[in-house]
């Protein structure tokens, strides 16, 4: 991709929500599958009078929850450029009659290794905040949604795609006023109504219409 299409796309706003709404049906297909296999094990034990064997639902929910993690990180990658486009940085390298001929997206508000940061990102557009407060109304909600962003986070870094991280470390522990469902099988019901926010825009309200409520 030519520098200079590079900018004008990464500065397009509709074209990172265009890819996060893919990422997020891509998760809602698999979030359907994550359903059918619980409920596929529920049966199986109660028909064999033993207890149920999730193992193959968790399998599945946490690739769901890395796509959603991306498409999650994406939509507020989309928000960022949108609303604050003094936090994103693009480093031009240019010949000497002004023409790019290098383009790289080095940060949205925050350091350059940071980038998979869902929580710092979330808290860069102000999603704990007023803007967001028609979505996030009481204190339980607020610890849900960063502890979905910090659960989504880790996802999107490692254990959606790895079985051990790259390197050791000592994971950010989850607020306890948050429901331990909410990184769990009620993990939309906070994430759902974010997204929609996040990719209803003045250009695209039409495209962006709510999520229907996940299968029980």
């Amino acid at each position: 991709m030519h520098a200079t299409h590079f900018v004008e796309k990464s500065t397009d706003p509709e074209a990172w929500r265009k890819h996060s709404r893919a990422l997020r049906r891509s998760a809602d297909v698999l979030w359907d599958d994550f359903v059918e296999l619980v409920a596929r094990a529920v049966a199986i034990g109660k028909t064999k009078s033993v207890q149920p064997d999730f193992s193959a639902a968790i399998e599945s929910i946490e690739i769901a929850k890395l796509l959603y993690g991306l498409a999650l990180e994406t939509a507020l990658k989309a928000w960022l450029i949108e609303k604050t486009p003094e936090k994103v940085e693009i480093r031009l390298t240019m010949k000497g009659d002004g023409s790019p001929t290098q383009a790289e997206l080095k940060s949205f508000g925050l350091p350059s290794n940071q980038g998979h940061n869902i929580f710092g990102l979330a808290e860069a557009a102000g999603v704990f905040g007023k803007p967001f407060a028609s979505v996030i109304k009481t204190d339980g909600d607020r610890a849900a949604v960063k502890n979905i962003c910090r659960d989504l986070g880790e996802v999107v870094v490692w254990r959606g795609r790895y079985p051990v991280p790259m390197a050791s470390f000592d994971s950010v522990p989850l607020d306890p006023k948050g429901p331990a469902t909410a990184i769990a099988h009620h993990l939309r019901d906070w994430l759902d109504p974010l997204l929609d926010a996040l990719l209803t825009s003045p250009k695209s309200q039409q495209e962006s219409q709510p999520h229907e409520p996940p299968a029980a």
